[in-house]
């Protein structure tokens, strides 16, 4: 194997089902002295099969988290079921921003789902927050795992869904340009010298999937968004005609008093449709905010304090942006606050679960009682929908509109 002979003893060997297989029946290797083995695997090193094939002759293998892959991949091929256990506790416990991506891959690679699932929600809590600042992560972010995060509703955004973008336009710098300095970024987007959108060109074509995933009626919220995404010159007009057309109806219906808000959504229908966005609190106190862009005539004040977060309809006439004067308007809201330790694992997260709320004008509504776990600096992830869904039917595109009960 790899090269070199091993002397082993087909009794202790045994233990792994690929050699007991092996050993029996009427396979040639059953009664021969030497086997091959034909390694193709990268990720099997020498060193990982001196511990595995090691592991025979001992009760307890130490392994360090520098040779987990390595040791996962050996492991997988001899079919040990107990050092892939020993395995997978150790990268669910060492997941961190050098080791996620790497050991994501090596979780489908190798067909560890619990391992996957830890570093996919490492990866939805962190990617907004924090992973971005550092280009070699993203770097090693491949489009088809970007599709994955974009599209999860359980991705933690900060901001809003346009924050979202921007962190896609430094991942695509880096990719293209084969650059970790991403102080060129700002500069590379507005000297560009494509005259058709960059994502429907060869080079781009590759990395469009991520930006396909974009809830582009989200991205239409502020005219300096609306600016940036022109004169970026990434995604086709094409992708954001539907989200244009949906947001136009939506003030029409909003206007003509035929639309309140959404009174009833299922779950699935909700994490598809809804509007992300999100804050990290850095520091216990009274706390207050709003995510600014135009909410169909809805300006939503949240409050936080150290044992409560409360959201406020407030409503006055002498402000900027659009205002309905409806007397009530309903909401639907899921709010996520989570605590992270020192490899920003998940230490504490609160839920609230999908909320449907009916706010009066000026009325505030206290949404979740704090839990004493929760620690700083805070996530906030939320999760909302001001406005009814509605769906067109494919015959009679223009014309006909129907909404959800």
């Amino acid at each position: 194997m790899l090269g070199r002979p091993w002397k082993l003893h087909k009794v202790y060997i045994s233990q792994s089902p690929y050699f007991a297989s092996m050993f029996s029946g009427s396979w040639k290797e059953t009664n021969e002295k030497f086997v091959s083995v034909e390694i193709t695997d990268p990720n099997i090193t020498t060193e990982s099969l001196s511990i595995v094939l090691g592991s025979f002759y001992q009760d307890e293998v130490s392994i360090e988290p520098k040779d987990v892959i390595s040791i996962l991949a050996t492991s997988t091929l001899f079919q040990l079921q107990g050092l892939i256990d020993q395995c997978t506790e150790i990268m669910i416990e060492t997941t961190n921003i050098k080791t996620v991506v790497p050991y994501y891959n090596a979780a489908v690679c190798y067909g560890v789902p619990s391992v996957k699932a830890a570093a996919k929600r490492w990866l939805e809590v962190n990617l907004l927050g924090y992973g971005w600042r550092y280009p070699s992560f993203l770097k090693e972010i491949t489009p088809e795992l970007m599709v994955e995060l974009i599209e999860s509703p359980e991705l933690v955004a900060m901001q809003t869904e346009f924050c979202t973008y921007m962190m896609l336009r430094e991942w695509l710098f880096i990719h293209i340009q084969n650059k970790e300095d991403t102080g060129e970024v700002d500069e590379y987007f507005k000297k560009h010298s494509w005259t058709e959108p960059l994502l429907d060109t060869p080079l781009g074509k590759q990395y469009a999937g991520p930006f396909k995933a974009l809830r582009m009626k989200y991205l239409l919220l502020h005219d300096q968004d609306v600016k940036i995404l022109y004169s970026d010159n990434l995604i086709p007009s094409e992708w954001l005609h539907d989200a244009y057309r949906e947001q136009w109806l939506h003030l029409l219906r909003i206007d003509a008093n035929k639309d309140r808000g959404p009174r009833k959504m299922t779950e699935e229908e909700f994490a598809k449709e809804c509007f992300r966005c999100g804050r990290c609190v850095e520091k216990p106190g009274d706390h207050l905010w709003r995510w600014t862009a135009f909410h169909f005539g809805l300006d939503l004040v949240v409050y936080l304090d150290i044992t409560s977060l409360r959201i406020r309809r407030n409503h006055r006439i002498d402000v900027d942006h659009i205002t309905a004067n409806h007397s009530k308007r309903n909401i639907i809201i899921k709010i996520s606050l989570i605590s992270l330790d020192e490899q920003r694992q998940i230490k504490h997260c609160q839920n609230s679960g999908v909320l449907r709320l009916s706010l009066h004008k000026n009325e505030e509504k206290q949404v979740m009682s704090l839990d004493k776990q929760l620690t700083y600096p805070l996530y906030i992830s939320v999760n909302m929908q001001v406005v009814t869904p509605f769906s067109v039917p494919e015959e009679d595109k223009s014309t006909v509109v129907t909404t959800n009960p």
